[in-house]
């Protein structure tokens, strides 16, 4: 594993005129470095699996924060300098990313020149296909979410200015911030930057000691769903799971969330009465259970009305007075269904009809959304189950990637009902591959470099893939199952395409569902996109 060393105390940078690294080195400036350069560089950085190696055998968390803030004052800025974002701050085990969603889509239809919403921003991670991803701005609510992203030509910004201020080289890049805590820094100076005055932050992992966790004021908090995961650095039960996601509770800001269990729910209640933070627990919203909502899933339900009542809060927070109080039970303004109903999160629960197949994709990770993916591939797939081939493409390289693949499939035949082929035989084919995209694409191996690479070879040797093929077979009942293991995704949805069946009408495209990781699903977006534009379907 790579050392990590923390930073040492840094006084904050004067106002004067600063260079990148690579303009000290090379005497260029920003407008000649290249969205690459900016992408190599970044990747230069400690790992965010070495840094989670570290933080496991460090006893005090604590230090996670205090090197934040070092970091923080040397980009220049304190903490309360964040203030002005008027954050809004997201924790949870699941659901976090399709509740920010919901949340900035809400906000974006209050946004206006002479609204107190000008400019929104939306930090979330992982990303799927480029890293620009994470780090979002609207200047108006007509912008698309998908026209978002920040361009290169302000990554390479604000990289340039976070990576100078740090006063880093390629060489001393492993004193500095990880990949994870280096884009927070650069997604807070570049909201600033950008004067964002509403700022919607997910939380990376955990919360308490989290690199969102620097801010010092935001405007309201919440915590989505609460389940067992990341377990050997947030703790082995419920209740120290919800210690800490519940560390993002700030003092007198509201914090909302969903009901938990009810360990995680009195941990949550113990905190706030601590900290004087107003907790409200939110409850599925009447309207949400009718309505169709833009990201597809029923568990998608709690997470939309946790969305409404957090955006209500935060908009009456920032001087709208048309929100009704209690929401919660109120009838919803049409700005709010008009938002949940074209709200956009790409790889969760998401359908692509190509002609080799229909493409189902979530980037479920944990055994509790393993589960609903189950159920909501099964209804999606029930109406063909007698006529279309159902293939499976997975891949999951840092947890327990046997629980979760053999939780898919208990989810789907639990839902497709007993003495239904799809409950006899959930998939006919099972393939079994690794995140890499392409063959050899550099920009896109920069682009995923940190998040393929765990400090093992297993992206490359495929040991995982083959142990999964060996475990998929031994299950009862999957003796005959067709299984192949590839390396690189193009390779597996070219090999899922081949799959479809000859019905009556001719040949039936098969019904593929890829899933078990963000990272997976980045990759086969891409792959997807690639494949139908250039016509190289089967």
């Amino acid at each position: 594993m790579p050392s990590i060393q923390f930073m040492p105390e840094m006084d904050p940078p004067s106002n004067t005129a600063y260079l990148s690294s690579s303009e000290r080195e090379e005497g260029k400036n920003v407008e000649e470095t290249t969205y690459n350069d900016t992408l190599r560089q970044l990747n230069t950085l400690n790992t965010n699996f070495a840094y989670r190696q570290l933080a496991i055998k460090t006893a005090d968390r604590s230090v996670f924060i205090q090197d934040m803030l070092r970091w923080c004052r040397a980009v220049g800025y304190e903490s309360p300098d964040f203030d002005p974002l008027n954050a809004v701050h997201i924790a949870g085990s699941k659901g976090k990313g399709s509740t920010s969603a919901f949340i900035f889509s809400i906000l974006s239809e209050y946004q206006g020149h002479e609204n107190p919403i000008k400019k929104l921003g939306l930090y979330t991670s992982p990303h799927l296909r480029t890293v620009r991803e994470r780090i979002r701005i609207s200047p108006s609510n007509d912008t698309p979410f998908h026209h978002t992203s920040l361009t290169e030509e302000q990554f390479v910004q604000y990289f340039c200015d976070v990576w100078g201020r740090l006063g880093l080289t390629e060489e001393t890049a492993k004193s500095g911030p990880p990949f994870a805590r280096f884009l927070t820094l650069m997604a807070l100076h570049g909201f600033l930057q950008e004067k964002v005055d509403t700022a919607v932050v997910e939380v990376c992992l955990g919360g308490r000691h989290d690199s969102t966790n620097i801010l010092h004021r935001p405007s309201v908090s919440a915590i989505t769903s609460l389940a067992l995961e990341h377990t050997d650095l947030l703790g082995n039960t419920i209740e120290e799971i919800a210690w800490a996601k519940g560390g993002i509770i700030k003092p007198g800001v509201p914090i909302l969330t969903i009901p938990q269990a009810p360990g995680a729910t009195a941990t949550l209640q113990k905190i706030a009465a601590e900290k004087g933070a107003p907790l409200t627990i939110v409850p599925v919203h009447p309207e949400v259970e009718t309505m169709e909502l833009g990201l597809a899933g029923d568990f998608q339900k709690i997470n939309a009305s946790l969305a409404i009542a957090v955006a209500a809060t935060h908009l009456r927070n920032m001087g709208y007075s048309d929100i009704p109080e209690d929401i919660t039970s109120s009838p919803l303004p049409e700005k709010f269904r008009r938002a949940l109903e074209t709200a956009s999160w790409p790889g969760r629960c998401e359908t692509r009809d190509c002609r080799s197949g229909r493409f189902h994709l979530d980037g479920a990770h944990t055994v509790e959304s393993m589960d609903l993916v189950g159920s909501w591939f099964a209804k999606k797939a029930a109406p063909q189950q007698d006529s279309a081939k159902r293939v499976l493409i997975f891949n999951q390289s840092t947890r327990d990637a046997f629980t979760l693949v053999r939780h898919l499939r208990d989810s789907i035949r639990q839902s497709a009902g007993a003495g239904s082929s799809l409950a006899e035989k959930p998939f006919h084919h099972v393939i079994f591959c690794s995140n890499i995209a392409w063959e050899k694409d550099e920009t896109a191996d920069m682009e995923r470099a940190s998040m393929t690479f765990h400090g093992n070879a297993g992206e490359e040797n495929l040991n995982l893939q083959a142990q999964l093929s060996t475990y998929w077979r031994g299950i009862p009942g999957e003796e005959l199952t067709g299984i192949t293991v590839v390396r690189t995704v193009e390779e597996a949805i070219r090999c899922a395409g081949g799959v479809g069946s000859v019905g009556g009408q001719g040949r039936v495209p098969p019904l593929v569902l890829i899933t078990g990781s963000l990272h997976l699903i980045g990759s086969a977006s891409e792959v997807l996109e690639t494949l139908e534009e250039e016509g190289l379907y089967l």
